[in-house]
């Protein structure tokens, strides 16, 4: 007789240890980040702190990226439109001033002309300066008839040359006495504002340095008071991924919920501005609405913040673990 042959089959593994690789990566996350969001909290007032230091670094930009964007308005293309103002001499009439705004309203670089009376711009000084006592008491008007010109930018062009080339032309008439292009203040303040952008990505950038800086400093904090427990589970086999995990997530906390903090400073601080500023502009006789942060800025500030507190912490983590095998 043959022997017999062994038909035992080898114990099968649990099909939750092999089944579904997927859910214990996922397992593994969720453990990281109960773990992070327990130590986040175990010290209250050194995360306040750290948190209202990364607040107050990222609200400093955001403001100056707001206050960037309100001025920037004040440039837009509906306000850009260039006038040429023509201060007609004193010894010229009301008559013929519109005279003249018939013949300038002719040339084919002209768009429109109106004409602004010395009464009527008495008038208006009147309003804006409140010096009515004062402006009474003159015994002439001192302001002369102004010739207010739009020009036609489909034949000039939009380059300021041409604009100021057409505005010599207008001053040889022989009752103008001066010429103003309306849209010089506009140039130079885009002027102004585009070095202030240059001036805000540079704060931008270091006060981003600073918000590493400060989440790499508490994090190398966390992982000294951790030091002994990190040896430990490297003595049972963790891999560096699992030890750098819920530091990770620590510095996306921080990282977050300090970028949280920081908008609630901001939309408070427009909050305190926009009664002063409405006044403001009131007084100017014009309507300014400041424009607070949208949806869009807010999604960005939040994923910049998140972004800073993930490389400061594997910055942190990162020199750690090198110099613990470096010792080993």
């Amino acid at each position: 007789m043959s022997a017999p042959t062994n038909t035992k089959q080898p114990p099968k593994r649990k099909a939750s240890a092999t089944k579904n690789p997927l859910a214990a990566w996922f397992n593994q996350q969720r453990n990281a980040i109960q773990f992070s969001m327990e130590r986040l909290w175990i010290n209250p007032l050194s995360t306040w702190i750290t948190l209202a230091a990364i607040a107050i670094a990222l609200s400093l930009p955001t403001s100056l990226h707001l206050l960037l964007k309100n001025l920037q308005t004040l440039t837009a293309d509906k306000r850009e439109v260039p006038t040429i103002t023509l201060f007609l001499k004193q010894n010229v009439g009301e008559q013929q001033a519109k005279d003249m705004a018939e013949l300038a309203s002719a040339l084919p670089e002209v768009e429109g002309v109106r004409v602004v009376t010395r009464d009527q711009a008495l008038e208006n000084f009147r309003k804006i300066t409140g010096f009515a006592e004062t402006l009474d008491s003159l015994d002439d008007n001192p302001l002369p008839n102004v010739l207010i010109i739009t020009p036609r930018l489909q034949l000039l062009g939009n380059a300021t040359l041409d604009v100021e080339a057409f505005s010599t032309k207008l001053k040889k008439y022989n009752e103008v006495e001066d010429v103003q292009i309306d849209v010089e203040w506009i140039q130079r303040l885009r002027a102004i504002l585009s070095i202030a952008e240059r001036i805000i990505l540079v704060v931008s950038v270091l006060l981003g340095l600073t918000v590493l800086l400060v989440v790499g400093n508490t994090i190398r904090l966390d992982i000294e008071n951790r030091k002994d427990e990190i040896r430990v589970t490297r003595l049972i086999g963790a891999t560096n991924a699992y030890i750098r995990r819920p530091f990770i997530y620590g510095g996306i906390w921080f990282g977050l919920f300090g970028g949280v903090l920081s908008l609630v400073i901001v939309h408070l601080a427009l909050l305190f501005l926009v009664q002063p500023v409405g006044q403001l502009a009131t007084l100017y006789g014009n309507t300014f609405i400041i424009s607070g942060v949208d949806v869009a800025m807010t999604l960005k500030i939040l994923l910049a913040s998140s972004l800073l507190g993930i490389v400061g912490a594997w910055l942190a983590v990162g020199r750690y673990l090198w110099r613990d095998e470096q010792l080993a």
